[in-house]
């Protein structure tokens, strides 16, 4: 009886100048190419996989400290620290390079209307 691995292979071809600074790398790491290609696999695949949890962000403050406490509530009611004894310097620069994203985000899903919510490019048919 034949046995099926768990694991398949990956391959692609690069250029010659492409394998050697990826050899190259590799060997100043002290890591198998294999090992470095499977991170990048499993970083951009874990960064892609949505998550089935739903809730909010909460942002309390305490006058005491003059900081912030950023964490997120779950719809379980679970309660996840994000960031704690958050400066207002800190949380200020954050609002704004959210703003500045959220507003090029905007502009590339072609968003004119303020109410308008992405809509998921497979519904309509259109590719990305």
């Amino acid at each position: 009886m034949k046995h099926i691995s768990d694991h398949k292979s990956i391959s692609a071809k690069v250029s010659r100048e492409e394998f050697t600074r990826v050899e190259d790398y590799c060997n100043k790491k002290g890591v198998t190419i294999s090992s470095f290609i499977r991170e990048l696999l499993q970083e951009k695949i874990k960064l892609s996989v949505p998550q089935n949890i739903a809730g909010r962000n909460k942002i309390d403050y305490d006058k005491r400290q003059d900081n912030f406490e950023w964490s997120v509530l779950l719809d379980d009611s679970k309660e996840i620290p994000v960031l704690r004894n958050v400066s207002p310097a800190y949380l200020e620069d954050l609002f704004e390079k959210m703003s500045v994203v959220l507003k090029l985000r905007e502009s590339f899903i072609k968003k004119n209307k303020k109410d308008s919510v992405p809509i998921p490019s497979r519904i309509i048919g259109a590719k990305k």
